[in-house]
């Protein structure tokens, strides 16, 4: 048993049909395509051949347009997956950066995402958090990928204060 849109005003096919051939929402305009097949009687699942959906898919654009009109064809996108850390842990990657190892107590002369995973974990600023997410938290504050500066630094307790002079 296939359904079909109710019967079309004449604004609506012509709105429905400019849709279909310029709209600018690639998306929007195939689901016009699907209003406007169904409005001329053509089965669900030739819609869902020629238009590469499934029969549910054309079912729910169907329910949708018999629920909302054209406005009720659009994507409404709601923002995705909250954030998993909050701005405090996102800043505590961001210090922990901006320090030296060796002020917080490492044998490391810079840090890696390794590193840095290892010590938020330690220092419970977080219970767990990937390299990546790291990267993506310091590429988003700004920092950007560096090759690696390797330079040797004395073992001289006194030597900063015979340097500072």
């Amino acid at each position: 048993m296939s359904i079909f849109v109710r019967s079309l005003k004449k604004e609506e096919r012509a709105q429905l049909e400019n849709l279909a051939r310029n709209g600018d929402d690639v998306k929007f305009a195939r689901r016009s395509q699907v209003v406007l097949a169904s409005s001329n009687h053509v089965a669900v699942d030739q819609i869902a051949e020629v238009l590469g959906y499934t029969d549910v898919q054309v079912r729910r654009i169907i329910h949708l347009f018999e629920k909302g009109g054209i406005e009720g064809l659009r994507l409404k996108y709601c923002g995705g997956r909250p954030p998993t850390f909050t701005d405090e842990q996102r800043q505590a990657v961001v210090e922990l950066v901006e320090c030296r190892p060796r002020d917080k107590g490492y044998p490391l002369s810079q840090w890696s995402l390794s590193n840095l995973q290892v010590a938020l974990i330690k220092e419970k600023k977080v219970k767990y958090i990937s390299r990546p997410t790291i990267r993506a938290i310091l590429i988003a504050k700004g920092y950007r990928k560096q090759r690696t500066k390797t330079w040797k630094e004395s073992k001289d307790p006194l030597y900063e204060k015979k340097n500072t002079n």
